[in-house]
């Protein structure tokens, strides 16, 4: 029985929408152009300026990157846009087995922490997969570091 959340705290988000549609705007280009921009598809683009339906979070760091902006930032207006990229960037399985490593927890006691399937950790390493954006927000709480950080776009922990 998966401990997955009843509702995702991410699915839309009218700020992302709103930062989109602005710099879409301020580049003077098309959906279709910006989206090749940034390096993911257009209905990506579309749904979000649309629909306000968040992307999925490989989509979240093209855009976040593109855009140069804290993964937070996308969704909340009071979270700094201020972003300071690693030097040498890392990925979230490096930084998740650091951190693990860190505060002596193994990826089952974790897993039994949260609120996902016990077995998740263990799947998204096989599957090199990245968990949902409320997965990564509940594992950056859990280990006091920023979502930015624990996918390894910057050094900075906060």
């Amino acid at each position: 029985m998966s401990k997955k959340p009843e509702m995702t705290e991410y699915g839309t988000s009218a700020r992302l929408q709103k930062l989109l549609k602005e710099a879409i705007e301020d580049q003077g280009v098309t959906k279709v152009r910006f989206a090749q921009n940034v390096g993911v598809s257009t209905s990506v683009i579309i749904r979000a300026t649309v629909y306000q339906s968040v992307p999925g979070v490989k989509s979240l760091i093209k855009l976040a990157n593109y855009l140069n902006v804290p993964i937070m930032y996308l969704f909340d207006e009071t979270y700094g846009s201020e972003f300071n990229p690693a030097r040498h960037p890392s990925d979230f399985f490096s930084r998740l087995a650091s951190l693990t490593e860190e505060k002596g927890v193994k990826y089952s006691a974790l897993s039994h922490t949260m609120s996902f399937a016990p077995n998740a950790v263990y799947e998204w390493l096989r599957t090199k997969s990245i968990p949902s954006p409320d997965y990564l927000l509940q594992l950056a709480e859990y280990f006091g570091v920023s979502v930015d950080y624990l996918l390894g776009r910057t050094d900075d922990k906060n």
